[in-house]
């Protein structure tokens, strides 16, 4: 939509664009989506204009973030939906006021686009140059057969990605500091759940991660910066297969830890309420998917 004031602008672009250009910003944004009815190349039209690509950058980040049932998700980025599910991609879209999870795609069918007869062909079945709506599962599939990027290149602009994957604190023990709760959950009730950067995580990636960070790190700290403020001192990933084995009945898969905090600060902070959640820092690299 168009902007009459600078009041108007997204928080973001308010707080990354200086005052004095604000102004340009918004003339430049109006004017070439009233041509265009793209806000994509409004944007970065009007971020052009007032030579603030490093900005840009940053504030587009902040625009394409969205809220859905309660947790932070990135805006028309597709991701992988997890094996057997029967479509093999998901997104998630701005579909009027509220974000909209579309999936889209045969998961038995090999995307082939780097075949110049086999996308034309799939483009031409499909009507794919009329599919211009992103809340439609057929304008996404149509996406993946554009030319000029893998499906790899669509589904993660950077193949080692921060992930921060956050978990409810559900006791804890005052005289030993102990704070516990999960660390990560990968499934509810059989459904997979999608984290905070549109990814899946399976249950045999997340058991080798919880192995590596118990054997190498295991260290606390608060909002993953400064000093360690704790350390991982139990640790148990529960997957469906470990669970069945001891004779453990949950409807979640994920990771459960018990943290010791050390940090007096810290713990009147857990006490207090203030800090409710854990935040499991790390990089993963995202499997190239190119079929």
């Amino acid at each position: 939509m168009p902007y009459s004031t600078n009041a108007e602008l997204p928080k973001a672009v308010q707080d990354n664009v200086p005052e004095s250009k604000q102004g340009q910003w918004r003339s430049v944004f109006n004017s070439v989506l009233e041509d265009t009815g793209s806000e994509e190349r409004a944007i970065r039209a009007a971020y052009s204009a007032v030579n603030k690509t490093d900005v840009a950058s940053k504030v587009k980040a902040n625009l394409n973030k969205a809220e859905y049932r309660g947790e932070k998700v990135t805006l028309d980025k597709p991701f992988r939906l997890p094996k057997g599910s029967n479509k093999k991609f998901g997104v998630y879209v701005k579909s009027g006021d509220k974000v909209k999870r579309v999936t889209f795609g045969s998961p038995t069918m090999e995307i082939r686009r780097d075949d110049p007869k086999a996308r034309a062909s799939f483009r031409a079945r499909h009507n794919c140059d009329s599919k211009t709506d992103k809340t439609t599962a057929g304008y996404w599939s149509c996406k993946m057969w554009e030319s000029g990027s893998s499906v790899g290149d669509m589904l993660s602009k950077d193949d080692s990605e921060q992930a921060n994957l956050e978990g409810q604190i559900l006791k804890t023990d005052d005289e030993q500091r102990l704070v516990y709760g999960w660390a990560s959950v990968i499934t509810e009730d059989g459904k997979p759940l999608v984290d905070r950067q549109g990814d899946v995580i399976e249950a045999d990636t997340m058991v080798k991660a919880v192995n590596k960070f118990m054997e190498h790190i295991r260290v606390g700290k608060m909002m993953h910066k400064g000093e360690q403020v704790g350390q991982v001192v139990h640790s148990m990933p529960l997957t469906n297969e470990i669970g069945e084995s001891l004779g453990i009945s949950s409807n979640r898969e994920g990771w459960v830890v018990a943290l010791k905090v050390f940090d007096d600060e810290v713990w009147s902070l857990v006490k207090s309420g203030q800090l409710t959640a854990f935040s499991i820092g790390g990089k993963a690299k995202r499997k190239e998917v190119d079929d």
